[in-house]
């Protein structure tokens, strides 16, 4: 069993999208990360990572917008998410505020190992940022 507590876990940014993610589980059928978009970030939905997972979203703290094909779910504190695979899922922060929400994949991405994601991001030109900037980075987080 390994604990992680996501205030000690960098994060990795998406994509060029604003949108940016603490991996905290690694498993043979599961992976959960916690996500943060900033004010104004986005990210659009995928089809094609879209037919790869099931997808749970529960939010943490913040209004964002799911979108799920074309349609817009608002979603709030508590609210959780089923996004059938696939279903294309993007999100939006229309709001001035950090969004965060966790974020699990049933099945994990093929080859996962929490120990060569940094490497893994970093060779694919992606921001990292460690677990003390964050915060200066994404703003603030108010949980837990």
């Amino acid at each position: 069993m390994n604990k992680r507590r996501f205030t000690d876990v960098e994060a990795y940014q998406h994509a060029d999208d604003g949108y940016y993610y603490r991996p905290l589980v690694a498993g043979k059928e599961l992976f959960s990360y916690v996500a943060h978009v900033p004010a104004g970030g986005y990210m659009p939905p995928d089809a094609e990572e879209a037919e790869l997972f099931e997808l749970s979203l529960f939010m943490l703290e913040g209004e964002l917008e799911g979108i799920l094909n074309e349609d817009r779910i608002k979603l709030k504190p508590g609210d959780a998410l089923h996004i059938p695979r696939g279903t294309p899922f993007g999100v939006e922060n229309t709001g001035s505020a950090t969004v965060s929400f966790v974020l699990s994949f049933a099945p994990p991405p093929p080859n996962l190992d929490l120990s060569t994601m940094k490497q893994s991001a970093l060779k694919r030109g992606r921001t990292v940022i460690e677990a003390p900037d964050v915060e200066n980075v994404v703003g603030p987080i108010t949980f837990p």
